[in-house]
């Protein structure tokens, strides 16, 4: 007796090993789309950071910042963070654009994105955090649009299918930590 399965096309074959397997138990295809988190920067909604660089997304009240002299304007001060101090930076001022509590002047927790370069964490400090994202590495792209602006050197691409500017978290904690002028 001939098999009738092995003279089936090959697509007919997986569309019989799927009605074989209703719960799904096959392997899934690897998901090789990354991860971002969607930020308030500067009042847009249009900023992203990778998630593989960030350990932790926070709320923190006022008092728990400790104001450190003679610092840059973008560095608010140091925070507890598991035990450990931790560096803010108001990440508007460090891309260029107004102040954080100058555009919401009522804020009194915000958010703070612990991000990681290498061994060094600065907490970075915004309005508010959205939601995640998932991308595809390629449609990562570079638009011309940013060559002249503040924020330039600190872009990596634009994702136009998420309308989001992602940023380079190396380049933001480097320029946070830098310290006094």
């Amino acid at each position: 007796m001939t098999s009738t399965a092995t003279n089936l096309p090959p697509s007919a074959l997986q569309e019989a090993a799927a009605l074989s397997d209703p719960l799904g138990l096959m392997p899934i295809p690897e998901d090789t789309r990354q991860r971002f988190l969607r930020l308030r920067l500067s009042g847009e909604n249009e900023t992203l950071l990778p998630l593989e660089v960030i350990a932790e997304v926070l709320q923190l009240e006022l008092a728990e910042i400790l104001p450190v002299p003679e610092m840059p304007d973008c560095l608010l001060g140091v925070c507890n963070w598991r035990g450990e101090i931790l560096w803010l930076a108001d990440l508007n001022v460090l891309v260029g654009s107004p102040p954080l509590w100058h555009q919401t002047p009522g804020l009194e927790r915000p958010m703070v994105i612990v991000a990681e370069s290498g061994d060094r964490k600065v907490g970075l400090v915004v309005e508010r955090v959205d939601d995640v994202e998932l991308a595809a590495p390629e449609t990562l792209h570079m638009p011309t649009e940013f060559e002249s602006t503040a924020i330039a050197p600190f872009v990596m691409g634009y994702l136009p299918n998420h309308k989001g500017t992602v940023l380079d978290v190396d380049v933001i904690v480097e320029r946070s930590l830098q310290g006094p002028p």
